[in-house]
């Protein structure tokens, strides 16, 4: 162990990222050595929502998989300070199964409301499938987890230094609910498998997705771009999941846009824009139903979107009307900063995360149900190929018979000063190819790399040379998980990058072209690239746009060339896939999970005031009488217990009740409802305040309610975990 005073200490990743890669002034750091538009692009052909005989038994599942919703840093920003006080939104994984009646071959794919992927916590995730249902059925080869890129989700679930630090450590708090509700959603989808089949359908989407970095873009070659109508994939590929009689068991779609709809002062859990789409769409799906609880399972996976924006109306600085785009060049004046606004920026985050999920909503619902789109379903052999890759000692071989190598690797300057839909550290700018002597100072004192890393990694000016530095273990991923999957003619790339668009439109050209030569594709040969996907391993740029060292350049760790060893790494899973042959050059995983930190602090026995028991309200709701047409906010607080004594998985915080006619009351909203909030406040060491929110609507029935709030509070001195609850005083809504 060792100490390292510095001005300032890198302390977090910077996804986009909040307070740049969040640096800690004056610290020691402790070391170890657009209004939706939708047009059908694949012609007009209609659809017959019943299913012949694919040959395919499917299944869907969905789980809650939220952590503790309080004290915990989230992950994403690598904003200090920014820990969970409350809920705004639960988050899920969905599963999605898909097994060959023939070969029994199955894939299991699962979406998860996170920022990433822990590949730990797939790890887990696969030991406990085999306790349930054997070694060969689930393994890590035909389970791929993958991730929506919320950035307002509970950190703690990758093993890495540097992600780790962002979240000030390893959290098994949020590590257990995590793989607790991904093998609940793959068993609930594995005991509902039943005959069936999957279109796949595919639409354009507008005003939902921008491109924050177009300078970098713009260095693409111009025949290359010339083929593409728009700098960021605009298109969404959506699989229908059908049973033998036609009905709809559920839908997994994918579109690129970054999970940054909701800022970096937000302080309640939720799924960002993708976490909003499910929620829409399964309300659509599941009328009556509650959050979660329904059969049809909606689910909206991440594509290429490392510099696909949800912020649609441009950046700014903030307090101003100048446009701005993170550069030196374009500086924001005094304390101003360069921010990206969403479609309601004027009102709220979380209006323009509503916005954007509700665009996603909508066109995953018209592709399911509009007979206009052309679709195609899928029939044919399941398969999958999977392998633990050292991406940092890759050698790329190339066509004229040169090779070249990746780095270890390393973080730019770039990486420091976040991007325009979360800024970073002052001083710090996109575009930076050169260093400065303090910070070259700092850097050297912190790690020096070595002149091959520095070369390897030109024109990545290295602030953090996270490659070679080995206190206490490997600070960024050399070993990573690239899985390729295919149910007949659709394929799905499982990548732990953040992928550009033209990097991952080259990906998805190269496995497509490698899988017609080898024929298994042709024409119609649909690929998905998915990610961040069983990992984490920062971005992926092409190596045009690495030349401009922009955010997504700088976090591109390995050199700029990693996107050439992505393609040859996919070239080998679809060739083996071809010939029937098995991956036999496959890694082992490290396991870091025995030497890690974790600096949250804990939290303490629950006390009541004075006079107070536990579920008391303190401030009740007032007045009694609303009219829903004024869009007014109900509020209730109660004595309340710290949250993390229970996280509620499947259950609820609270609920609001509607009296019935013969006197009992029906849950009609819980706190997975977008118009609920659910606010946690410590106000004394052990003395915990909860308020209930409710914001009415037009379409909300008039009637008598109440609100229900449900803890738990520890005792002090045997530790036991019990169970409390209240309620608000009866309302009326007209």
């Amino acid at each position: 162990m060792r100490g390292i005073l510095i001005n300032l200490v890198t302390t977090g990743y910077s996804q986009d990222h909040g307070v740049g890669f969040t640096l800690f002034y004056y610290a020691f750091l402790i070391v170890y050595k657009e209004t939706i538009t939708i047009t059908a692009v694949f012609g007009q052909q209609e659809q017959q929502h019943h299913q012949q005989d694919t040959g395919y038994r499917i299944g869907t599942g969905v789980a809650d998989i939220t952590g503790p919703v309080a004290e915990v840093m989230m992950m994403g920003y690598a904003e200090v300070g920014q820990t969970g006080k409350g809920l705004l939104q639960r988050i899920y994984a969905r599963a999605f199964i898909i097994e060959s009646e023939d070969t029994k071959q199955r894939i299991c794919f699962v979406n998860t409301d996170t920022q990433s992927m822990g590949d730990i916590i797939k790890k887990r995730v696969i030991q406990r499938l085999k306790g349930l249902y054997g070694e060969a059925i689930y393994t890590e080869q035909n389970v791929m987890l993958s991730s929506t890129h919320s950035h307002s989700g509970m950190g703690g679930y990758l093993q890495h230094v540097l992600y780790e630090i962002s979240v000030l450590g390893y959290i098994e708090e949020t590590n257990k609910p995590m793989v607790d509700g991904i093998v609940n959603a793959i068993s609930r989808a594995h005991d509902k498998l039943q005959k069936g089949g999957v279109s796949v359908k595919r639409g354009e989407l507008l005003d939902t997705n921008i491109s924050r970095s177009p300078a970098a873009y713009l260095l693409n070659p111009e025949a290359e771009r010339a083929q593409y109508k728009y700098d960021v994939d605009k298109d969404m590929t959506l699989l229908s999941f059908l049973n033998a009689k036609g009905d709809g068991l559920g839908a997994l779609s994918w579109f690129a846009v970054h999970g940054v709809s909701i800022n970096n002062t937000n302080r309640l859990i939720n799924g960002d824009n993708k976490g909003y789409a499910a929620y829409a769409a399964e309300k659509h799906f599941n009328p009556g139903r509650l959050p979660g609880k329904g059969p049809f399972v909606a689910a909206f996976a991440q594509a290429n979107e490392g510099d696909s924006s949800p912020n649609t109306l441009g950046s700014y600085c903030t307090g101003t009307d100048d446009p701005c785009d993170g550069t030196k060049e374009t500086k924001c004046p005094g304390s101003s900063t360069c921010n990206g606004r969403g479609p309601a920026w004027t009102v709220s985050d979380l209006e323009s995360n509503r916005i954007i999920g509700q665009n996603q909503a909508d066109m995953a619902i018209k592709l399911f149900s509009d007979d206009s789109f052309k679709i195609m379903d899928l029939n044919g052999p399941v398969d999958y190929r999977q392998k633990y890759w050292d991406i940092s000692a890759a050698v790329i071989q190339r066509e004229d018979g040169t090779n070249v190598s990746l780095c270890p690797p390393a973080m730019g300057y770039g990486f420091a000063a976040g991007t325009t839909d979360g800024p970073g550290l002052s001083g710090f700018y996109q575009n930076t190819t050169h260093g400065n002597i303090f910070w070259d100072l700092v850097s050297t004192i912190y790690q020096p790399a070595s002149k091959s890393q520095r070369e390897c990694q030109s024109p990545k000016p290295i602030l953090l040379d996270t490659g070679e530095q080995k206190i206490p273990y490997d600070w960024q991923p050399r070993i990573i998980d690239v899985q390729l999957f295919r149910a007949g003619n659709f394929y799905i790339a499982g990548v732990p990058s953040e992928m550009t668009t033209m990097s991952g439109r080259r990906l998805r050209n190269a496995i497509k072209q490698a899988l017609i030569k080898n024929g298994l594709g042709n024409d119609d040969t649909v690929v998905i690239q998915s990610g961040p996907a069983n990992g984490y391993a920062s971005y992926c740029t092409t190596y045009e746009e690495y030349q401009m060292q922009r955010y997504e350049g700088a976090s591109t760790p390995y050199g700029p060339h990693t996107l050439e060893a992505y393609i040859q790494v996919f070239t080998q899973l679809a060739d083996s896939m071809a010939k029937g042959e098995p991956i036999t050059d496959s890694e082992e995983l490290p396991d870091f999970t025995d030497e890690t930190f974790n600096f949250t602090p804990g939290h303490i026995a629950d006390i009541a005031p004075i006079g107070r028991h536990f579920g008391d309200v303190l401030r009740d709701v007032a007045p009694t009488t609303f009219n829903k047409n004024e869009k007014p906010t109900v509020s209730v607080r109660f004595v309340g217990g710290n949250p993390r004594n229970d996280v509620k998985l499947d259950d609820t915080y609270l609920t609001v009740e509607q009296k019935q006619q013969d006197g009992s009351w029906k849950v009609v909203r819980t706190d997975d409802d977008y118009d609920t909030r659910f606010h946690w406040a410590s106000k004394l060491a052990g003395l915990s305040q909860i308020t209930v929110e409710w914001i009415l609507s037009d379409d909300v029935e008039a009637g008598t309610y109440r609100i229900g709030y449900f803890g738990d509070h520890k005792v002090i001195l045997s530790g036991k975990i019990v169970p409390h609850q209240g309620y608000s005083r009866e309302f009326t809504v007209q």
